[in-house]
């Protein structure tokens, strides 16, 4: 997935909304009032410090996003995310007995796996601009959220017998990571008349202001007291579930 500048990505989406906004919309042309369960899927790139760190990662996500009858939305989300792709090759090298390996309590080579995990949490407010007065329910969808974002490296072991990486002591390699975090969305949002077919797709921006919540890394021991700049760009796919809040009176149809 190829990488856009974080800075560009943002004067894209202010200059987007301003024309949007600018736009005259027939004040009759209503909607449906719905509250929206979703399910989210994200295929992700990291920027910033993230992504010294991270490769590309995937996250899964469910929220409710509510759609008043003149297509203001609102609503708030969660994903986990997770990768198997790490950077930090010489993490556990101080682990590494003589013989090159990571042995277990009985001295033999012990099987685990690093790969990274995280989640998101984003309150979320928009509009869905449709430009046809006949499908009022179809259109650019623009989104911008506060949130939360926490991302570590996580070990897994297939048994209770590796003491260098168990829960306690591994707190010192996992890098845990946190902070606040910005969101912006813009893709195609659709919901077919019957409200069988309902999705969105687009592209998700994220940027996030964090620190290292584990302060010493026991693998170079010295202090992270650093403030990071991570940053996230994505691919979303979303499929919803309307729950009809309202339904409409007929001298708010249009008749063409």
């Amino acid at each position: 997935m190829p990488k856009i500048k974080p800075i560009g990505i943002s004067i894209l989406f202010l200059l987007i909304s301003v024309y949007s906004f600018g736009q005259n919309y027939d004040r009759y042309a209503f909607s449906n009032k719905n509250l929206n369960f979703k399910f989210d899927l994200n295929l992700s790139t990291p920027g910033g410090d993230m992504a010294k760190r991270f490769g590309n990662f995937t996250s899964i996500g469910f929220g409710v996003l509510l759609k008043g009858k003149t297509n203001w939305l609102a609503g708030i989300d969660g994903a986990y995310l997770f990768g198997g792709k790490i950077k930090e090759l010489t993490l556990l090298d101080n682990m590494v007995n003589g013989a090159g390996f990571i042995s277990k309590n009985n001295g033999s080579p012990a099987n685990y796996a690093v790969n990274m995990r995280g989640l998101t949490f984003f309150a979320k407010g928009g509009r869905l601009f449709s430009f046809r007065a006949a499908k009022p329910n179809q259109g650019l969808i623009l989104l911008g959220g506060l949130g939360y974002l926490q991302h570590k490296i996580n070990f897994q072991t297939t048994q209770n017998d590796l003491p260098a990486l168990n829960p306690d002591y591994s707190k010192g390699y996992d890098r845990l990571t946190d902070g606040i975090a910005v969101n912006e969305f813009v893709g195609y949002f659709y919901q077919s008349p019957n409200k069988m077919i309902n999705f969105y797709i687009g592209l998700e921006f994220v940027q996030a202001f964090t620190q290292n919540r584990r302060g010493f890394n026991y693998d170079t021991r010295t202090f992270d007291t650093r403030s990071n700049t991570d940053f996230i760009q994505s691919v979303r796919f979303g499929w919803m579930f309307p729950l009809a809040l309202g339904s409409k009176h007929e001298d708010e149809f249009i008749f063409r």
